[in-house]
């Protein structure tokens, strides 16, 4: 069975120190309620529409891409404050060590989404040759969106996970 912990209890027990679980409750409720998803989809709907001349110009690109980011950022806080915990006590090592990883996982996705963001600003700055630049802004946002629904969807696996160990999976 997994060991979840109130916000007081983290706080007070060190339990930072012993390793990571995650709170399914709330991952699930900031997955569910957060406008992220949908900022998500509406950028790669704009990036890569099915017609290339209704594709935004690189300065467009760089704004949408740029919030995306600031929202990314404020995703990830709060699946880190309330989502993930540290556990005062380790009932299952290799669940601390899923979770660990994909606590890891946000800084590395919000490098990779920084990476596509910068060469998208460097594009407009420079104005250089637009369509190749473009094409490799498209390049590196679709492989950040598929790097995060990867990470989504482990995510979501270890949940149901600790969620059928504390609930059973019915009969």
């Amino acid at each position: 069975m997994s060991t979840w912990l109130s916000e007081t209890e983290f706080r007070e027990g060190g339990a930072e120190s012993a390793g990571v679980t995650i709170n399914v409750a709330f991952l699930q409720e900031i997955k569910d309620d957060f406008e992220f998803r949908s900022q998500l989809n509406r950028v790669y709907a704009q990036l890569h529409p099915k017609n290339n001349d209704d594709r935004p110009s690189i300065r467009v690109a760089a704004d949408l891409l740029g919030d995306l980011r600031d929202e990314l950022k404020t995703y990830f806080a709060l699946e880190e404050f309330y989502g993930y915990f540290g556990q005062a006590k380790v009932d299952n090592p290799r669940v601390s060590k899923q979770a660990g990883e994909l606590q890891t996982d946000h800084e590395k996705l919000f490098l990779q989404l920084g990476v596509v963001f910068e060469l998208s600003q460097q594009l407009v700055d420079d104005e250089g040759v637009p369509d190749l630049g473009y094409e490799k802004v498209a390049e590196g946002f679709e492989d950040f969106c598929i790097a995060l629904a990867q990470h989504e969807q482990a995510e979501m696996e270890l949940m149901m996970r600790l969620w059928n160990e504390d609930f059973g999976v019915g009969d």
